[in-house]
């Protein structure tokens, strides 16, 4: 019995042993674990927790993982959305390059046909074949209307046009010119042509109101002049002194119009009425 017990006792004394020295490895492999870093594991099978390893990565490689699938997903979104748009833009926006190309060339080529029938224009009128002068004139306007040799063909086929005795067609062109010259300067040439037509005709009053609508500085003293003109031909010597002076106080005018103005206002035998109280 002795025996046995204390067998017994050796062997429960053993396995107490044996139990302790499991119990401090255990706690050896617990304390190696709350020692090292954090988000690190061991490189065998089964981790401290017991947890195969395979389901421990590491935390930062895990969220760049999620990132990349979650730009991933909003990038797969965002073409699903939009795709369709960026590629009809881009067609549109290739288009739209070669278009304008295009449309560039054809106003090139279309300027330079324009440019050759308004040169032969100016030859037919400097050979004095006036009325091929009015017909090139004519071709520009319908044809070209929008061209900027447009207007300047109708002043020079008005031109012919009164040259060739064809006074109506004369004042539709400088007409026209009033009406569609994108340039001011162009459209107050075009109303002192219309005035110079007006006044051969009598017609002062109209001519006196298109001389008005002049704006453009650089013409005052040819509308000063064109003024006494019209006065002197409507027997109102007073008013056409009055003008005549107004133009020669101008800078602009040249030598040869001041020569010419100062020979109308002698030839009224008068001075305006303010020239003489001084």
């Amino acid at each position: 019995m002795q025996g046995h017990a204390h067998r017994g006792r050796a062997a429960d004394g053993g396995a107490l042993r044996t139990g302790g020295a499991d119990y401090g490895k255990r706690e050896d492999r617990r304390l190696n674990c709350r020692e090292r870093p954090p988000g690190t594991y061991r490189r065998s099978a089964r981790t401290c927790s017991g947890i195969p390893h395979t389901h421990l990565i590491n935390q930062t490689e895990r969220r760049g993982v999620d990132t990349e699938k979650e730009e991933l997903e909003a990038l797969q979104k965002w073409w699903r959305e939009n795709g369709r748009a960026v590629v009809v833009g881009l067609v549109l926006g290739l288009g739209g390059v070669f278009g304008w190309t295009t449309w560039q060339s054809q106003v090139e080529a279309k300027a330079e046909r324009v440019s050759v029938i308004y040169q032969s224009m100016v030859d037919m009128a400097a050979a004095d074949d006036h009325p091929e002068a009015l017909l090139r004139a004519e071709q520009i306007i319908q044809d070209h209307p929008d061209s900027q040799y447009a207007a300047l063909s109708a002043l020079l086929g008005a031109k012919s046009a009164l040259a060739a005795g064809r006074r109506e067609d004369s004042s539709r062109l400088l007409g026209w010119v009033v009406e569609n010259a994108a340039r001011v300067e162009i459209r107050d040439l075009a109303r002192i042509r219309s005035a110079q037509l007006l006044l051969d005709a009598g017609h002062w009053d109209v001519g006196l109101e298109t001389l008005a609508q002049i704006k453009t500085l650089a013409f005052a003293a040819t509308v000063d002049e064109l003024r006494g003109d019209i006065f002197v031909d409507n027997q109102n010597g007073d008013a056409a002194a009055r003008a005549y002076e107004s133009a020669l106080a101008s800078d602009a005018l040249t030598s040869g119009a001041r020569a010419r103005v100062t020979m109308k206002l002698d030839n009224l035998g008068l001075r305006s009425s303010v020239e003489q109280s001084q």
